[in-house]
């Protein structure tokens, strides 16, 4: 029996330390390694120096004290970890708010770690500011940003270089022939950094955002009543209806819809036009920008009545409405807009607020596009799009598959992707920003969020310089440009080597994910599968086969796919799948956009009607939401009690509001066969006024009080 799979597991299992430890000799050699040149680094770093912790110190009752004592603790904290921590490394974990480290990702991270770099300033992290900024544009390279590498980054990607060992055993490195030549300059460059997690990422987006939209009003007061008044009868701009007009005579309105890049141009051009250095624009801006005046002063000078909107689907994390309070937006502005059965933004009712917002003429901040919901597959999206990028040719280049060096496509990521969501993930190259969790579908240690700007020049409107026209040859400062202050470098160097060990494309990450979608969508069919028309209970799974999506459904045509998969994918081994093309072609029908597999069970009831026992399945939604709360107590650890030896099975578990999923939430409740929340508490009451009004004997009794008989 062949596996399909076989060789490119054979990468795979390369990349993790594995569910029971199976690359522990490795790690342990890697980990040793890493020590050893931590003590090499200190005891090279001026030798001569007197030594701090001396002989005597070591023999000291205080310093063995203390050694014996960490030696105790450390031992305690290890045996309770091991015992209480959820085994993210399991298969048997089905959550999806962690998962396993890639090696490279861990051994970075700890490589890091003992030199406490802070990526805040490049005094404090020369290496690892530049490793960072290397990563920054790897991931907008992989999102289908246009990036500029310099000679010296180019020979750095993707492992370009070998290290060939010359006659006297010292090592050189030589460039590789088959790296590809520096891309030419293009107009728009993107641009991206690390940050400390994904709500920070989405932060400092809402807050580009903001500054991009008030931006052409600062520099329209700059010119009123500063010292920029001298370019005001001369420089123009193009409008969003691409008609060109002096800025000074724009309209509010007009002001507040300029393109992105139009407004981000606007330094280079007032530098080449008029030769304004970057200091005089910073001076001359100083007193009218947004970070300065804030926005209701901006608001009130240009007559802005109706508040400048965000939108996002209803089902949004609750980073977003956090963001907009944070950067003086407001939550209230920000408008969620409904969702589809699947859960995806409803682009008609998109449409319908947009119309509303141009008839109102209010203006708007961004539209936010979220690949899924946090409950299926939000903040993965970025690394999918791997699956789409073409890896580099050549056997030099080191995680080919051996005999398949020269190949350009991959098998195992367009297996499970479906078609629209590969056109979802190519689309994300025309996003304004993107952000990307490299410590969700990167396999990055915790924290290791990341955002990327289309256009580089997105960075500067975040900072309290103006942005910088020409930049010094020497590598630029990035802490500058983001909320946080301090920036972790471990962080930084997992998610680098990671890349580089893997490579983000089709056969690196794009393989992994490919597997992992795969993966998703057979648990998939076994959720969809597993209760029977004869069970006592039902388990649904929030994404609909494709019978379920006809209307009206037809019970006896889901029952007749849900029979097709069992046959074709749930009692199949990988290599028949693979072998059947009617397997293929439904696998692409079925499961989540990406890979989060969110379920529901319900439980049938014995009653008898017209006789005759008969299961009929629950409807009170309070006795689902129990059961569904007791089972995920089975399958998690919530306590502190809890030990992970008892649980054979981790699951996670989240709510769906009404207010966020409206319909969605309908449909997937009636294919759970719970009734309607109104119409269940409508026939509560019809009942009881029933019975309040049907007139029947009674029976009624008195309680007196005394002493003596009737």
């Amino acid at each position: 029996m062949s596996d399909p799979f076989g060789p490119e597991n054979n990468v795979i299992a390369s990349w993790f330390y594995g569910p029971h430890a199976e690359n522990y000799t490795w790690i342990r050699k890697f980990y040793k390694d890493i020590i050893d040149q931590q003590k090499d680094a200190r005891q090279g770093y001026f030798p001569n120096d007197p030594q701090f912790i001396t002989d005597q110190m070591k023999k000291s009752d205080e310093y063995v004290n203390n050694m014996k004592y960490l030696e105790e603790q450390l031992k305690l904290l290890s045996e309770k970890l091991a015992q209480k921590t959820t085994p993210f490394w399991s298969p048997r974990y089905m959550g999806h708010m962690s998962m396993e480290p890639t090696l490279p990702s861990n051994v970075g991270y700890m490589a890091a770690l003992p030199y406490n770099q802070n990526n805040v300033a490049i005094e404090s992290s020369p290496l690892t500011t530049w490793l960072e900024i290397f990563t920054g544009k790897q991931l907008c390279e992989m999102l289908g940003f246009n990036v500029q590498w310099d000679p010296r980054e180019n020979e750095n990607r993707g492992r370009n270089l070998k290290k060939n060992e010359d006659e006297n055993g010292t090592g050189n490195f030589e460039k590789n022939e088959d790296v590809e030549k520096m891309p030419r300059i293009l107009p728009i460059q993107g641009w991206g950094h690390i940050t400390c997690d994904g709500s920070v990422a989405n932060l400092e987006s809402i807050w580009a955002a903001r500054n991009l939209k008030f931006y052409p009003l600062s520099l329209r007061l700059a010119i009123d009543n500063g010292s920029l008044s001298f370019i005001g009868p001369s420089f123009k701009v193009k409008l969003a209806n691409s008609k060109v007009k002096l800025l000074k005579d724009c309209s509010t309105w007009e002001l507040l819809n300029l393109k992105p890049k139009t407004i981000l141009d606007i330094p280079d051009r007032l530098s080449r036009e008029y030769g304004i250095s970057p200091e005089f624009m910073q001076n001359a801006l100083s007193d009218f920008t947004i970070q300065t005046v804030g926005k209701e002063f901006l608001e009130n000078e240009f007559g802005i009545e109706n508040p400048i909107l965000y939108f996002a689907s209803t089902t949004m994390h609750y980073s977003w409405p956090k963001g907009c309070a944070i950067t003086g937006i407001g939550s209230k502005n920000l408008r969620p807009v409904p969702v589809d059965n699947d859960a995806r933004m409803n682009i008609l009712e998109l449409e319908k607020f947009l119309q509303q917002c141009v008839k109102d003429k209010q203006a708007i901040y961004a539209v936010v596009a979220i690949m899924g919901s946090t409950e299926h597959d939000a903040a993965w999206g970025g690394y999918f799009r791997s699956m789409l990028v073409k890896p580099p040719t050549g056997s030099k280049f080191k995680s080919r598959l051996k005999g398949h060096e020269e190949d350009r496509d991959s098998f195992v990521p367009t297996l499970a992707l479906k078609s629209d969501i590969a056109k979802h993930l190519k689309s994300l190259e025309h996003c304004d920003s993107v952000t990307v969790d490299p410590h969700k579908s990167g396999y990055v240690p915790y924290p290791a969020g990341s955002i990327c700007y289309r256009d580089r020049h997105m960075r500067y409107l975040n900072t309290w310089k103006s942005p910088v026209i020409v930049r010094p040859k020497e590598e630029e400062s990035i802490g500058i440009y983001g909320v946080e202050g301090s920036k972790s470098a471990a962080a930084a160097v997992a998610t680098w080597l990671s890349h580089d060990i893997i490579g983000l494309h089709q056969k690196g990450y794009g393989l992994l994910l490919g597997q992992a979608t795969f993966s998703s969508i057979k648990l998939y069919c076994h959720w969809a599968t597993m209760s029977t028309n004869d069970d006592d209970f039902i388990v649904t799974p929030f994404n609909m086969l494709p019978t379920e999506k006809c209307l009206p459904p037809n019970l006896e045509e889901i029952e007749k796919q849900k029979q097709l998969i069992r046959s074709l994918i749930v009692e199949k081994y990988n290599h028949e799948i693979v072998e059947s093309n009617q397997a293929k072609k439904l696998i692409k029908e079925l499961g989540s956009d990406l890979m989060i597999n969110t379920f529901a069970c319900n439980f049938k009831l014995k009653v008898k009607e017209n006789g005759k026992e008969v299961l009929k399945v629950n409807e009170d939604i309070n006795e689902a939401n129990y059961l569904n709360r007791r089972l995920y107590e089975e399958f998690s650890l919530t306590s502190s009690e809890d030990t992970n030896k008892n649980k054979f099975l981790i699951l996670t578990s989240t709510q769906f509001k009404q207010e966020n999923y409206g319909d969605c939430l309908k449909n997937f409740k009636n294919r759970l066969g719970l009734k309607d929340k109104f119409k269940s508490k409508l026939q509560d009451f019809v009942k009881l006024s029933a019975i309040r009004n049907t007139v029947e004997p009674d029976k009624h009794a008195f309680v007196i009080q005394g002493k003596g008989g009737l």
